[in-house]
């Protein structure tokens, strides 16, 4: 029987889901179709902004605790190397998420709180799950994240705000709850067909960002 609200079961793990890095896999679908033959360094860039459990840090990384977001990605943008593929990466991390938070995220919170209250823990959980189902349904999971497994970070050279170590365990953490997550998990929400919209929608997106821009 599946169960809705906070207390859903994850039926692999038998118990609440941990979602310490929920949108993964959105991160290196947007990832593939801007480059699909990507090197480890991109796709590590593209999901290590979220390296961190410090909310402070966290929120810091992802410019959320700035007065204009965009204006702080465009000066961040005009910082990083573009031929450095981890910077690259990270900077479209944080382009993605900013679009997500301005589409999805205040979509769910409403669809969410016209049912019942508790969206947010609901929300994290969904997000979630359809990293889960993208990675068992992709055609390209696998190899992308043997890549990323085989990635030596001692070669990220950066300036950005990273710690090469809790990126490793967060690397590793992401890997082992993916390939272990129970390969029959369907969102609810976030289905394939609206994942596949945000995507393309994205990638469009940072295409004429980076036109706009150069």
């Amino acid at each position: 029987m599946t169960t809705t609200g906070p207390n859903r079961q994850n039926r692999f793990y038998g118990r609440k889901v941990k979602t310490a890095m929920p949108s993964t896999m959105i991160h290196l679908l947007v990832a593939h179709e801007i480059q699909p033959e990507a090197s480890g360094l991109f796709l590590v860039g593209n999901f290590a902004p979220d390296y961190t459990n410090n909310r402070g840090l966290k929120d810091k990384i992802h410019l959320r605790d700035t007065a204009n977001r965009r204006s702080s990605l465009k000066k961040l943008y005009s910082e990083i190397d573009k031929e450095n593929d981890f910077e690259t990466g990270w900077f479209l991390h944080l382009f993605v998420d900013s679009c997500w938070d301005e589409e999805q995220y205040n979509e769910y919170k409403n669809w969410y709180e016209a049912k019942q209250d508790g969206w947010f823990l609901c929300y994290r959980e969904e997000i979630g799950f359809a990293s889960y189902y993208l990675y068992h349904h992709l055609p390209w999971s696998e190899e992308t994240w043997n890549l990323i497994k085989q990635t030596q970070l001692s070669e990220i050279k950066t300036s950005l705000p990273i710690v090469l170590d809790e990126i490793e365990r967060y690397r590793d953490i992401s890997a082992g709850r993916h390939s272990e997550s129970d390969p029959n998990i369907t969102p609810k929400f976030f289905t394939a067909d609206k994942i596949k919209d945000f995507s393309e929608n994205t990638v469009n997106k940072y295409r004429e960002w980076v036109a706009d821009h150069k």
